[in-house]
């Protein structure tokens, strides 16, 4: 019965560990060891203009991106068009609009320096994405100068990628945007049941210690 009873609990551990490792896990591809009151920004991008962000996939599962915007104070933006396209094949995986709806948001009118400013967009997951090269394209749609908005740039990281604003290449930078992955983290299904495992082995020491 013992045997049965501990069988029991291994399971129940388990299948929470699996449910909480298997989620929306974002990854930066710019330097985050740059604070968020020195990031940089591009000039504001109005009528037809572009920003252009290629990166490379670090994972599978590739599913959408966060990206770090400033409108102007006390007005509402313009239409952007995002596209985001696999560049070896040209296929495009996402593509939709950044309208001021997107801006009304707990995430883009956070007091937090590192969210706010920030705008969350979804795509069909790609299953195997990890090693391929992207390119994400916002281009403005006729708007007034005052409807425009910029996008936050600093340091990239060590992942490949190349920003281009306006046809004009950005050598060392990269846009302020986080790659989402939905997928079963393992490293965190890992952690997560040695915690479980330390607790369950605490309260067994201490069980026997008192009673």
């Amino acid at each position: 019965m013992k045997t049965i009873k501990k069988i029991g609990i291994a399971i129940i551990i388990i299948i929470i560990g699996v449910a909480y490792a298997y989620g929306t896990w974002p990854r930066p591809i710019y330097n985050t060891d740059i604070g968020s009151l020195s990031y940089e920004k591009t000039d504001f991008l109005t009528t037809d203009s572009t920003m252009e962000q290629k990166f490379v996939c670090g994972n599978n599962g590739f599913s959408g991106f966060t990206i770090k915007m400033l409108k102007q104070d006390g007005q509402n933006i313009g239409n952007y068009r995002w596209t985001v396209e696999e560049v070896k094949t040209g296929k495009t995986i996402g593509k939709g609009t950044i309208s001021e709806a997107d801006t009304e948001t707990r995430l883009f009118e956070s007091s937090n320096p590192q969210k706010q400013g920030m705008v969350n967009v979804n795509f069909p997951k790609q299953q195997n994405s990890k090693g391929k090269e992207y390119r994400l394209t916002l281009q403005a749609e006729e708007m007034e100068d005052t409807e425009s908005v910029a996008v936050y740039i600093t340091e990239k990281n060590s992942t490949e990628s190349e920003l281009k604003v306006n046809k004009n290449a950005m050598t060392d930078k990269a846009s302020v945007v986080k790659l989402n992955y939905k997928r079963f983290n393992v490293e965190t299904f890992i952690v997560f049941l040695g915690i479980a495992v330390y607790l369950w082995a605490f309260i067994k020491f201490m069980y026997k210690l008192f009673r």
